[in-house]
């Protein structure tokens, strides 16, 4: 079969030919009709992603749609090394197909589940977003960070904070529901003033997309002693790392102010609960309630586009 083979870590992968996977106990091959080229798929083909494997060649690709055998369309993923989304074929766990909606075209659904259930699963989980709650999501002119917004006003927040460096982005935030954007490419200090002026009577969820030296401002923003009016916990959480893998934190800025941090990605969720979640999604997908930009691109074109700054979807069979 085709497929998008990585055989170097760091290098785009090739279009090339790749055994086929065949059949396996507790598995079901599968047709690929559409596959997202997501920021956690560049990550783990470029070997520095936690998640990445040890031998090559794999093909990437985390999830997707597919054609089942007996003809209908389902979301997919969890298809075991070497094999990935992007190919003509792949093989996934049985209890992983869900169905997905006539009205719902396969490229969107390929491009929007796995940046939407970044967000969605720590808002709609335990500890998560209340209705009348604040939230602030940082890195919100992402892909991820865009449906974060749209998410958090679906689940009914009673005020969106967007946070961000993309000027032309931030400037279409209030129209997905953001109720105040903030600037992050000013200064540290203006940054901070930003946060703690739009903060209002405090910020009780915390979407962090991008962590590195930006987290350490936002966190400043979040001390005690600079929101008078903040009551009770501020749960941050960490989704993911496009400023920086690593952060400085004053240990005194924890012990002063009530903020309670973790994490959200594979290892912090649970499947089952995972599973749960996806059917919602597709609904909120099918009735327009949360949209995305994809740009679709035949499997002949991934060592072209792969850096493109587009969210992109593979369609393995045209």
């Amino acid at each position: 079969m085709k497929a998008a083979v990585v055989t170097e870590y760091g290098q785009p992968p090739r279009y090339a030919d790749f055994d086929d996977p065949g059949e396996r106990e507790g598995y079901q091959l599968v047709t690929m009709l559409a596959a997202g080229v997501h920021q956690i798929v560049r990550s783990l083909a470029s070997g520095n992603h936690y998640g990445s494997g040890d031998e090559l060649p794999i093909i990437p690709g985390v999830d997707g749609v597919a054609r089942l055998a007996d003809g209908s369309r389902a979301y997919v993923g969890g298809a075991p090394d070497p094999y990935g989304t992007l190919a003509e074929y792949t093989i996934v766990p049985q209890g992983f197909s869900i169905p997905v909606p006539e009205a719902l075209d396969s490229a969107t659904a390929a491009g929007i589940l796995n940046p939407a259930m970044s967000s969605w699963m720590p808002i709609s989980g335990a500890g998560g977003l209340e209705p009348g709650e604040t939230i602030l999501v940082v890195g919100a002119t992402g892909t991820s960070g865009r449906l974060a917004v749209q998410l958090a006003k679906a689940r009914g927040a009673g005020r969106v904070i967007a946070a961000g460096r993309n000027a032309a982005v931030l400037e279409q935030l209030p129209e997905l529901g953001a109720d105040v954007v903030v600037d992050l490419s000013q200064d540290r200090d203006q940054t901070i003033a930003a946060l703690r002026d739009a903060a209002g009577d405090g910020i009780n969820l915390v979407l962090d997309y991008v962590w590195g030296p930006v987290a350490e401002t936002v966190l400043e923003s979040l001390r005690r002693s600079s929101l008078p009016r903040q009551a009770g916990l501020v749960r941050y959480c960490q989704i993911g790392a496009l400023a920086g893998r690593n952060i400085s934190l004053d240990a005194a800025l924890l012990r002063s102010s009530n903020i309670q941090i973790s994490g959200s990605g594979a290892g912090s969720i649970d499947p089952a609960a995972l599973l749960r979640e996806l059917p919602k999604l597709l609904e909120l997908a099918t009735n327009g309630v949360i949209n995305i930009d994809v740009k679709q691109i035949p499997l002949s074109s991934i060592s072209q586009e792969w850096d493109s700054p587009e969210r992109l979807v593979v369609l393995p069979q045209s």
